[in-house]
């Protein structure tokens, strides 16, 4: 008898962390959902947002192939308004249901992700991958901004889908590579990222079947290539325009750590006045931002140890490519361009980052301890920044500039919608 009671109770502890597992992920879903669903008139709006609103226009009017020009001479390619496209087709008509169907669709992506990802690693580190994902600040915010993201969502999980069955057969590889290079036609970050993983990989000997790689990324660059076909029938390729140099050697690695702990968020507040009144409003703010950095550079450097011995032992996975190829080769091709970097660019690696830098967190006590606590930092950080944003109708002297209920629904001159 007493040994059934064991068994019934093993059973009963059993179904009750399956159903606190679930309940927790609902949790970050439905939260996530309501920051980002939530107050849409408090959006930014400067010129990328008005663009990704006009290539909406154009589309449903059968303008399929839009360009924005860029400070390297080259404009972006056609497949960075992808979503902006079908939804012009689909019928939409309004930025803000434009702002709901492209936050759907990336939110369902990340879910797609957290699903290929529960076959890789413990259930326990998946969800604290989900939820930086979700609740980072940084991530938030820029994920109500069309024409920005670049819909690395997307790319990212195809890649990601791939990398991982690359070597299951020749067709997985083909696809691979062709969704590395098809990028191209999308937003170069991502296309360097994707590169940058393979030439790893092909370094550190984990690639199979490198003859259909190589097709697939040929094929994919043909395809990226010819979308440029309709710009350059009706402009001229134009030299680069001048700009600044990089921000120093170490300016990627800096940007990276802050886009990983939520700290790029102060950026969009980053004027001295701005951020002070912030502060103000929200006094634990800047302490908040600070530990989570600090706690997430640790992680960091734990990630690299464990890298290391891999290495030492000769033992290394899929995710250490992956590892090594976001944070050192992607590391070194962005320090040679030579060009200022902004969080925004780093999107997609810093899902891979997550994914490697998480999933090594085998204790499920501290990976309980961790999803608690940034999911109540995160939460924090997150819901101040947006109701400081809703007060003051965005930050005027800062990046975000003023929100769209005030100046991008109104005015013909997007310009004034721009912090100074």
């Amino acid at each position: 008898m007493s040994q059934l009671w064991k068994l019934f109770g093993l059973q009963l502890n059993s179904k009750l962390q399956k159903y606190t597992y679930w309940l927790i992920f609902s949790g970050i879903n439905l939260t996530s959902l309501y920051f980002k669903l939530g107050d849409l008139d408090f959006v930014e709006y400067k010129y990328d947002q008005q663009f990704a609103f006009e290539v909406l226009n154009n589309c449903r009017n059968g303008k399929i192939f839009n360009y924005i020009d860029s400070s390297a001479g080259i404009p972006a390619g056609p497949f960075l308004y992808l979503y902006e496209c079908i939804g012009g087709v689909s019928g939409i008509t309004s930025y803000k249901n434009l702002l709901i169907f492209e936050i759907l669709i990336s939110h369902i992506l990340i879910i797609i992700l957290f699903l290929i990802l529960s076959k890789q690693i413990n259930p326990l580190s998946n969800l604290l991958i989900l939820s930086f994902l979700f609740l980072n600040p940084y991530l938030v915010v820029i994920g109500r901004n069309p024409g920005v993201t670049a819909h690395y969502e997307l790319f990212t999980v195809i890649f990601f889908y791939f990398f991982i069955y690359r070597n299951k057969n020749k067709r997985n590889s083909f696809y691979l590579g062709f969704i590395s290079t098809l990028t191209f036609a999308a937003y170069i970050p991502i296309f360097v990222t994707n590169i940058s993983i393979l030439t790893t990989a092909l370094l550190l000997k984990k690639l199979q079947h490198l003859k259909n790689l190589i097709y697939g990324c040929l094929f994919g660059l043909i395809i990226s290539l010819f979308s440029f076909v309709p710009y350059f029938m009706n402009n001229t390729l134009a030299g680069p325009r001048s700009r600044s140099g990089s921000w120093g050697l170490s300016s990627f690695w800096r940007i990276l750590l802050d886009l990983k702990s939520g700290k790029s968020i102060v950026g969009k507040v980053g004027h001295v006045d701005d951020y002070a009144l912030l502060n103000s409003y929200y006094p634990e703010f800047d302490l908040i931002v600070n530990i989570n950095y600090f706690l997430v550079l640790a992680i960091l450097v734990f990630s690299m140890r464990i890298f290391i011995k891999n290495l030492y032992k000769q033992n290394i996975s899929d995710f250490d490519v992956l590892f090594v190829g976001c944070l050192v080769t992607s590391g070194i091709i962005f320090t040679i361009f030579d060009i200022p970097l902004y969080p925004h660019y780093l999107l997609s690696l810093i899902v891979f980052m997550y994914i490697y830098t998480f999933s090594n967190i085998n204790k499920k006590s501290v990976a309980i301890l961790l999803i608690i606590f940034f999911g109540l930092t995160n939460t924090y950080l997150t819901s101040s920044f947006l109701s400081f944003i809703e007060i003051n109708n965005g930050a005027h002297r800062s990046d975000y500039g003023k929100v769209y209920n005030i100046c991008g629904c109104c005015v013909e001159d997007v310009r004034e919608c721009k912090g100074q």
